[in-house]
């Protein structure tokens, strides 16, 4: 099982050399943006209030 994982390893680690350029900040905003974005949809979908 480690032969199989082992080549693909290589363009992981390409890819996270490549994406270091990017600020951790704009992972967390990314992620804070989708949480709103998912709230503001179930508050919308669901008018403020559980289905009952």
């Amino acid at each position: 099982m480690a032969l199989q994982l082992l080549p693909q390893l290589a363009p992981l680690s390409e890819a996270a050399g490549e994406a270091s350029h990017i600020s951790p900040w704009w992972y967390g905003g990314f992620a804070l943006f989708v949480l709103v974005a998912l709230l503001a949809l179930t508050v919308i979908m669901g008018k403020g209030r559980p289905h009952s």
